[in-house]
């Protein structure tokens, strides 16, 4: 049997080596980034660097798997934003419909941008670290060991769904379904046979390991020991130091009117 898939990329490279509360630091920095610029190209700043994060690390090629509900989002709010937008500026669209004016379309395109943002951000922490370090960099935080052991425990389903999802995929297919036929409206409705299948697999995987679980006397009221328990280091010191002089620094250009509309 092959091994479950999964996010993480097992690599030896220096985000790797570093403690996981160090890259939570990290990746909050580029949240506090995303979040108070509004400029796309003030947005993309954050964005770019979560890329190169997964560039160096090995994660672009797991970015992949999600590059469709990356591209759904992102334009989803491109099309919704500036419904929230003022009309200000010179008119850069002019239909019989609707006049979409430049800082419409600015706004919209920052705010897009910084969902994919954050969730590069996200991914770029999830492909550089395991399941067991998560748990364990948020237990050195202080959180609740069964809120830990739930997020490791989804982080760890959720590339399993998505084999499970490409299985079912390959059966209804073979059974004579066309996902690629029609317009974009149809192609979607074309995905409904995938969700009941799917749907019954995800809840066939929980039943299952909350049996074993169960089996194996797992109780969240008891505190966890953990075999590798990680100190910080110079390193680990110097990057979170790095994220909280790049949150104030964010918040600094903020206050000048850096980076925004």
């Amino acid at each position: 049997m092959s091994a479950a898939p999964t996010l993480y990329v097992d690599r030896d490279t220096f985000v790797h080596r570093l403690d996981p509360r160090a890259k939570l630091a990290m990746v909050l920095a580029l949240f506090v980034a995303a979040y108070m610029f509004e400029h796309p190209l003030a947005v993309a700043t954050p964005l770019a660097v979560a890329l190169g994060v997964l560039a160096l690390t090995g994660g672009l090629r797991k970015l992949g798997r999600i590059k469709v509900v990356i591209t759904a989002l992102f334009l989803a709010g491109f099309l919704v934003w500036p419904a929230y937008a003022p009309a200000r500026g010179p008119v850069v669209v002019s239909t019989p419909v609707f006049d979409l004016t430049e800082y419409e379309l600015l706004f919209a395109l920052g705010r897009s941008e910084r969902i994919v943002a954050f969730i590069v951000s996200g991914f770029a922490f999830i492909t550089t670290t395991s399941n067991e370090e998560i748990v364990s960099g948020l237990r050195g935080l202080g959180v609740p060991y069964a809120f830990c052991f739930a997020l490791g425990t989804a982080l760890r389903l959720f590339p399993t769904f998505l084999g499970a999802t490409g299985t079912v995929k390959q059966a209804q297919e073979a059974r004579g379904l066309d996902l690629s036929a029609g317009g974009p409206l149809q192609r979607m409705r074309n995905y409904i046979p995938l969700l009941i299948p799917v749907l019954m697999t995800a809840v066939r995987n929980v039943n299952s390991q909350s049996m074993a679980l169960e089996a194996r006397g797992f109780d969240t009221d008891r505190e966890r020991t953990f075999y590798d328990r990680r100190t910080f280091r110079a390193a680990d010191w110097g990057v979170t130091a790095l994220a909280v002089g790049v949150v104030v620094g964010v918040i600094g250009l903020w206050w000048l009117g850096v980076g925004q509309l």
